[in-house]
């Protein structure tokens, strides 16, 4: 299952996006700010970062640099819509630049692109009501342990 790092100050945009990522079968985590994003790139693997650039304690446009250097791919997520804002993020390393407000078809479209890109083999395949974890070489049904 790919993990994605939500970095979003505002919580019910974070929950909105969680809420459908976990639809679409992503494993997701929630920082709200730029330090605990931070944090959480140190302390776990990351197959993607959703990053808004208008974030307290450390900036997106900072963050950036920390996710490139762990060769995490990044989505910027932020109101900054200027071609000016859009070049800038791209130049420093995003993958993509999504202006908020967006659809969230579109936000899981740019995700599965990303991830694809980067050849990120999802490890869990799913089968009805039978999930086989190709890593731990589990297979278990859904509602038993």
């Amino acid at each position: 299952m790919y993990r994605i790092l939500i970095a979003e100050d505002e919580e019910p945009i974070a929950n909105l996006i969680r809420m459908n990522l976990k639809k679409a079968g992503y494993s997701c985590v929630w920082a709200a700010d730029g330090e605990e994003a931070a944090n959480f790139m140190e302390s776990e693997p990351f197959d993607l970062v959703l990053l808004d650039i208008m974030l307290p304690k450390i900036d997106g446009y900072e963050l950036i640099n920390y996710a490139n250097s762990l060769s995490i791919p990044v989505i910027f997520l932020t109101a900054l819509g200027s071609t000016q804002q859009k070049v800038k993020g791209l130049k420093l390393g995003a993958e993509d630049y999504l202006t908020k407000p967006f659809e969230i078809a579109e936000l899981l479209a740019r995700v599965e692109v990303v991830l694809r890109r980067y050849h990120k083999a999802d490890t869990m395949l799913r089968v009805f009501d039978i999930v086989i974890d190709t890593v731990s070489r589990t297979v278990k049904k859904t509602g038993s342990r």
